[in-house]
């Protein structure tokens, strides 16, 4: 029998020759089982309380595709640490006669493997949450202490790298810190602090992140200067700056489903520990006041505009969609959306909150309406864009009509198997979204090639649709729609375009080009099997907008 190998530990501060101490293992083990290994995966400081994980994925692939039989691994917990990932994941490979041999003893092969492994993987969970309470334990006592939590503040040096084992303040940041609240007390909006400070090239906090994924430009954003009052996020709201130490304000929560995924919430009043250290404190008192009453103004003013736009709302309704194209536009230098920043212009809004991106152009509200509409509907009425979306609808019509073949019947039938195990799993508690997902990803399939085996009982002529004449009735559709309705105009728009409209700068950085695509899905039939659909073409339009 084929083996594959899987080897994992959970952080980064754990050395990469646990890799092959356990791989050292396993191949002891698949040796003495008369197995033949044939695969190895591996992950490196991601915990198994996830399931992204590139290795783990790369596993199940290989089993989907019957490249062995056998996965072994040192022990289950280096597989699973979460219910809702081992109940399907578990159920599928036993589906795809994939069984797990652990050094440790377990082997799914034996009757009554199921209560032993799946104790052992409860009593796993149970351990990782007991490790998280035991850190925030830990923690809670070095807070009153007095002592580092860890973490680093802009302004600060930190115990390990102070010198002193305390945290020490940088004189040089704080310097900007104080410049920061001066400028904010003196009037000054946090987007013209951010765009003062990188047009001097002043780092911001984030330059020394060690960041893998979104920006890395060491820009100042003016998020990081106001950030959010109610939580004490943003430079203008930290207490450090006055010489007060909080621990205990908020709490993050790691998603059941899914370890990777965390959402903070904030924890009742009096529950966090604070203390004092005037060595710490950076802004004086009279400085510190004077920001806190700018901005419990700025509070009441934006606050009567929220409650009067929510008493002429419906409630529960939400924030009512004022403008077509508001959530449709993004910027293609930075990614970041293209908002409003008054009542007629889009802009980036990297850009509008700190000049940190050099699309710099504004382009007027009325102009991306007309334009991109003009576009679109211009697009949809060229003759050869339909004769082309008729010709695919077609071709994808006669794959579906082929009758089901062996290799059909036999994943028929291992989607039935696959629908009853996810919802046994269901049934006996082990719900979760991705379980779910799962299930109704197999029902999906499982209809479509039943559907595939069934004799066609309605015509090729039935089916193909008059594409030019649904085209032009949408159309007709949505001029009206957009008069009367723009909230059903801006999901009409939603269904036709395949993502987000890139707006980005030309060379002679005065003009910037709309690059969309059209996915023909709501336009031709809804109603259809997803293989049917088409996606559309990219088209690009110029939007003649002057510099302003």
């Amino acid at each position: 029998m084929k083996a594959a190998l899987y080897a994992r530990f959970s952080t980064d501060k754990q050395r990469d020759a646990s890799i092959d101490d356990q791989f050292r293992e396993c191949e002891r083990i698949a040796k003495s089982s008369g197995l033949k290994v044939v695969a190895r995966f591996e992950d490196k400081g991601i915990s198994a309380g996830t399931h992204q994980r590139a290795g783990y994925q790369a596993l199940l692939t290989a089993a989907r595709a019957h490249q062995f039989d056998v996965i072994v691994v040192e022990d289950i917990s280096r597989l699973w640490r979460n219910r809702a990932e081992f109940g399907p994941r578990s159920a599928e490979l036993e589906d795809l006669g994939v069984h797990c041999l652990t050094c440790v003893g377990d082997d799914t092969r034996r009757d009554g493997w199921g209560l032993v492994i799946q104790i052992k993987q409860a009593v796993a969970e149970h351990a990782r949450r007991e490790a998280s309470y035991r850190t925030r334990r830990g923690l809670e006592g070095k807070a009153i202490a007095g002592e580092s939590t860890g973490g680093k503040a802009f302004g600060y040096l930190s115990a390990r790298d102070s010198g002193t084992g305390q945290i020490e303040i940088d004189q040089a940041q704080a310097g900007i810190v104080r410049r920061i609240f001066e400028m904010y007390a003196d009037g000054v909006s946090p987007r013209n602090i951010a765009a003062t400070f990188n047009a001097e090239g002043i780092p911001s906090p984030g330059a020394s992140w060690k960041r893998t994924v979104r920006r890395r430009d060491s820009k100042w954003l003016a998020s990081a200067i106001h950030g959010d009052v109610n939580r004490g996020t943003g430079i203008l709201n930290n207490h450090r700056y006055i010489g007060v130490r909080l621990w205990g304000r908020s709490e993050w929560r790691r998603s059941a489903a899914d370890s990777s995924k965390r959402r903070n919430r904030m924890l009742a009043t009096g529950s966090a520990h604070e203390q004092t250290d005037e060595r710490l404190r950076i802004v004086s008192a009279a400085l510190w006041d004077r920001v806190k009453a700018r901005q419990q103004r700025h509070s009441q003013s934006d606050g009567a505009l929220v409650r009067g736009g929510l008493r002429r709302r419906a409630a529960g309704a939400g924030r009512p969609a004022r403008h077509l194209f508001s959530g449709l536009l993004s910027c293609a230098v930075c990614e970041a959306a293209f908002v409003l920043r008054n009542r007629t212009c889009y802009a980036c809004a990297t850009h509008w909150n700190g000049l940190a991106c050099s699309n710099t152009i504004n382009v007027s509200r009325d102009l991306v309406r007309d334009v991109v509409l003009s576009g679109i509907r211009e697009d949809l009425r060229d003759p050869a864009i339909t004769d082309e979306i008729e010709r695919r609808f077609a071709a994808a019509l006669r794959r579906q009509q082929q009758p089901a073949t062996a290799a059909d019947h036999k994943r028929v039938a291992q989607l039935q198997s696959e629908v009853d195990n996810c919802v046994s799993a269901i049934t006996s508690g082990l719900f979760s979204p991705a379980l779910r997902a799962k299930l109704e990803t197999a029902e999906a399939e499982l209809a479509r090639l039943q559907a595939q085996a069934r004799p066609a009982k309605r015509s090729t002529a039935i089916l193909v649709p008059n594409v030019r004449s649904r085209i032009d009735g949408w159309l007709d559709r949505l001029e009206d729609v957009l008069t009367h309705d723009i909230e059903r105009g801006r999901a009409e728009l939603r269904g036709i375009l395949g993502e987000r409209i890139k707006l980005s700068p030309d060379e002679s950085r005065k003009f910037l080009w709309a690059d969309y695509s059209l996915g023909f899905v709501a336009l031709i039939a809804p109603e259809a099997n997803a293989d049917l659909m088409v996606a559309g073409a990219r088209f690009v339009e110029p939007l003649d907008v002057e510099l302003r």
